[in-house]
């Protein structure tokens, strides 16, 4: 089924709600992005209609890229929307602090939003004179760039306009860049935060030819808070990946709130949906069917197994331990081990 084709009935698997967050567990990537462009324009028309500005608020990453199609698609066929997106404000939020000049910015999110998302609904739509691209380049000048980048959205948030942000989990439950070395109670910021082992070794995958080594993956990365990210008006959470297994079950396969797992504070939020593939949720959903029959039951030993695999790095042995230990210690802390 190709991306450009209407929503079919069977493109959704299950749904279930953990916490006030709607989880939608659909067959594939290409489902993922038909529901959540859906989902997403029609919020956009409503809000709109009620004469509130609106506020794109994107992840900037591969998680994205199916939902980017989609947007891009209804809008070629929609002059209406395409009127309503080009009065749309669009926001990012965390990128590294990587000058455009150097040969690593391919990597940032500025560039991917560049190439998949702005420079194509531009063909579409016309000039899109809301673009909000967060322009760090690793000088000390970056403190007032992010300063600023903040104090706009803000400013959106206190003049009504309604903030909708789409969002995804990393293989180690981050949000944005907002890592488990960082307290979930802070005060809504944009922070420049270290990029911890399990987060590199996603970076690594992500990007094999840009990043090939540890030391090449970017020490420190920018990004918004948690406290900031739950001022968004309402949330979506995208996950297509099959390495977002662990994440996808620290995130989803509990009711409880995790310093560890940053994503897992989207169950504070009350306006909250995630629309998870069949790859990415396969854990996830064993657990579930695991726990109608029993539910104290914890992870099968090959479910263990799966996980473990993820962080597998025959180059780096030292690594895969570490990262297979913290992650274990997380799921033991949420009694899933």
């Amino acid at each position: 089924m190709s991306d450009q084709q209407p929503q079919s009935n069977s493109d959704q698997l299950t749904a279930f709600a953990c916490g006030p967050v709607t989880v939608t567990v659909v067959r594939n990537e290409a489902a993922m992005g038909r529901l959540t462009a859906q989902h997403i324009i029609q919020r956009l028309r409503q809000q709109a209609a009620a004469g509130k500005p609106l506020v794109l608020w994107l992840m900037a990453a591969p998680s994205a890229f199916a939902f980017y199609r989609q947007l891009i698609h209804a809008a070629a066929a929609d002059p209406a929307l395409q009127t309503l997106l080009r009065n749309t404000d669009f926001f990012q939020f965390d990128d590294y602090p990587i000058p455009r000049q150097s040969p690593q910015f391919a990597a940032t999110f500025r560039h991917l939003l560049e190439q998949h998302l702005y420079r194509p609904l531009t063909k579409v739509c016309g000039p899109l004179p809301k673009m909000h691209p967060l322009e760090l380049t690793g000088a000390a000048s970056d403190a007032g760039v992010r300063a600023a980048y903040r104090d706009a959205l803000l400013q959106r948030k206190e003049q009504g306009a309604y903030l909708l942000q789409l969002k995804g989990i990393g293989m180690d439950g981050h949000w944005g860049f907002h890592g488990a070395e960082t307290p979930l109670t802070g005060e809504p910021d944009m922070i420049t935060v270290p990029m911890n082992s399990q987060n590199i070794r996603q970076q690594m995958l992500d990007w094999p030819d840009l990043f090939p080594t540890p030391q090449d993956v970017p020490p420190v990365a920018c990004t918004f808070n948690v406290g900031m990210f739950l001022l968004a008006d309402e949330l979506v959470d995208n996950v297509p990946q099959a390495s977002k297994a662990y994440s996808v079950l620290a995130t989803y396969g509990t009711e409880t709130v995790l310093n560890e797992v940053p994503s897992s504070a989207i169950k504070q939020h009350p306006c909250a949906r995630a629309y998870l593939t069949e790859a990415a949720a396969r854990v996830l959903l064993e657990l579930r069917a695991a726990r109608e029959a029993d539910p104290q039951a914890r992870l099968s030993t090959r479910a263990g197994e799966q996980l473990r695999a993820l962080w597998r790095d025959e180059r780096d042995p030292q690594a895969e331990s570490q990262n297979i230990a913290v992650m274990e210690r997380v799921l033991r802390k949420l009694e899933l081990l």
